[in-house]
This record gives C-alpha cells, sequence and structure tokens, in this order.
C-alpha cells in the first residue's frame, strides 16, 4: 500500500501543485478542484509551523486552501514547491521540498528546503504538517538525513 501512498502524492505535486504564485483566481480554483477531486479528502488538515511567517495555523478542507492562497498571495508574488524526493515512510510520506519565492513588496528572491509529512488513509491525503527544518520533519516519522 505504500508505494500507492508515495504515488497519490507525487500525484498532488503534478502541475506545480499544491501551492504555486501568480496563479489566477480561476486557475486556483481548477488547481484546488483537482487536487480535491484526485488526492485530498475533504476535510485535510494543513499544519502550519509555529516558526513560519505566518504564523503555527491549522486549516481545513477547501476554505482552508483558500486561505493558505490568500496568505501567501499578502507575502509573495512568486511562490513553488520544488519536491527534491518523496520517502516512504508507512501510512505517511515525507517529501522533501525547495520552496523559491520572491517576496512582494521586497522583490527579493528566496529559496528553502522544507519538509512536508503527509497522512494517509483510506487512499486520500488527510492532512500535511509542514516543517521548515527537513530534520525535525525526518525525525517526526522516525528517519534521519
Amino acid at each position: 500500500m505504500s508505494h500507492e501512498n508515495v504515488e497519490l502524492v507525487r500525484r498532488a505535486y503534478e502541475g506545480g501543485g499544491p501551492v504555486v504564485l501568480p496563479l489566477s483566481l480561476d486557475d486556483e480554483r481548477a488547481v484546488v478542484d483537482r487536487l480535491f477531486r484526485d488526492c485530498y479528502d475533504e476535510q485535510l488538515e494543513i499544519r502550519m509551523p509555529a516558526d513560519y511567517p505566518e504564523g503555527e495555523e491549522i486549516l481545513r478542507g477547501r476554505e482552508g486552501m483558500a486561505q493558505l492562497f490568500a496568505m501567501l498571495r499578502e507575502t509573495w508574488t512568486e511562490f513553488r514547491f520544488e519536491p527534491q524526493r518523496f520517502i516512504d515512510a508507512g501510512q505517511r510520506v515525507v517529501v522533501l521540498v525547495r520552496v523559491v519565492a520572491k517576496g512582494g513588496a521586497s522583490g527579493l528572491a528566496t529559496e528553502r528546503r522544507t519538509a512536508h509529512v503527509w497522512s494517509v488513509r483510506g487512499g486520500r491525503l488527510v492532512s500535511i504538517q509542514i516543517y521548515r527544518d527537513r530534520a525535525v520533519g525526518l525525525k517526526a516519522v522516525g528517519l534521519r538525513e
């Protein structure tokens, strides 16, 4: 089953997903619709870490995705995830991600290497925990760099 979990998570990152800016509102809706149709549980939990600029938050479902896009739009003119490695961790999948972004006010480009830990249940993605530090994300599932 875990190979299917990795493939499910991999699909979430196709086409610039799960989050990419700039994106028109129509395109954003299309991306969100695709993700919920193909990958996400309707009650998906997006768990953001306390050390993110937006602060620790738990966003839920389609409304949570809309909130996430709105928060990112406030800070960034460009934003994308570049998945570098998918790691099978049983009912969870770790994605080592390179985040590439450009600040809205400053115009400064930035990049960060982070980890996303996805939980899978019943063939759907039910939650994502975002870690700014890859080592912490790996440790959360009993792995190390």
